[in-house]
C-alpha cells in the first residue's frame, strides 16, 4: 500500500474515532495557499483543527512529535484563514 492510501485509511479511521466521541464533521482536507487540515470538526461549541499522523512504527516518537514548527505555523496560517472565511 503507498503513502498516500495509509494517509487517507489513517484519516478515515481517526473520523470514526471522532465521530464516536460526538464531534461533528465541518469540513474534510481543508486547503488554501497556506497550506491544509485534514479534518475541522465541532466538539459542542468548540472548533477542533485536526492534523492526522501515522506511525507505523511504535519506536518512534508520537505522532506529536512528526509535527515540527514550520507545520504548525502552517496550520495555524490556514486555521486562521479557515476563521476568516466562515
Amino acid at each position: 500500500m503507498d503513502r498516500q492510501q495509509i494517509g487517507k485509511d489513517a484519516e478515515k479511521q481517526a473520523l470514526a474515532f471522532l465521530r464516536k466521541q460526538k464531534l461533528k464533521l465541518i469540513s474534510q482536507n481543508f486547503s488554501c495557499r497556506f497550506g491544509e487540515i485534514d479534518l475541522i470538526m465541532t466538539d459542542k461549541e468548540q472548533l477542533v483543527f485536526i492534523e492526522v499522523r501515522h506511525r507505523s512504527h511504535a519506536h518512534w516518537d508520537g505522532a506529536s512529535h512528526s509535527v515540527d514548527r514550520q507545520k504548525q505555523q502552517k496550520l495555524i496560517k490556514t486555521a486562521a484563514y479557515f476563521l476568516s472565511r466562515n
